[in-house]
């Protein structure tokens, strides 16, 4: 029986993942606020068939808001389609969005849709309070 699970998780873990470079850049503003800003990397659709739903996350990272960032990763091109960029003040620097007394806190989303490219930059204003990417994407 242990040979039997150990062969299929040997299966599992033989898949192939095509990656592709991506070199983000851009700039995330709301008025004249500072403080850290939450990047969160989406595909704008994932799964197949019945199964296929909007964004999956890639990858997250953190910038400064108001000042231009610039971010490297890698693209799985065989988990989903398109490139969503969400963002978020973290005005009281708790790490979550919206915690139960904070509800200023901005977010934003865009859709890149020059994807796939090796350059992408991007500009992108917050101009919603508390609304995670699931409430932003069409």
């Amino acid at each position: 029986m242990r040979l039997l699970i150990l062969l299929l998780l040997a299966g599992c873990a033989s898949e192939t993942t095509t990656l592709y470079e991506v070199e983000l850049s851009g700039l995330v503003s709301f008025g004249a606020t500072e403080g850290a800003v939450q990047i969160e990397l989406e595909f704008a659709e994932q799964g197949e068939g019945e199964l296929a739903h909007p964004l999956g996350e890639i990858e997250r990272f953190e910038a400064s808001l108001g000042e231009p960032f610039e971010h490297v990763f890698d693209y799985p091109q065989d988990e989903g389609v398109g490139l969503v960029v969400y963002a978020w003040h973290d005005a009281d620097g708790d790490g979550a969005l919206c915690a139960p007394g904070a509800d200023d806190e901005p977010s934003g989303l865009i859709e890149v849709v020059d994807f796939p490219a090796h350059a992408v930059e991007v500009e992108l204003e917050l101009d919603a309070f508390c609304e995670g990417p699931e409430g932003l994407f069409p």
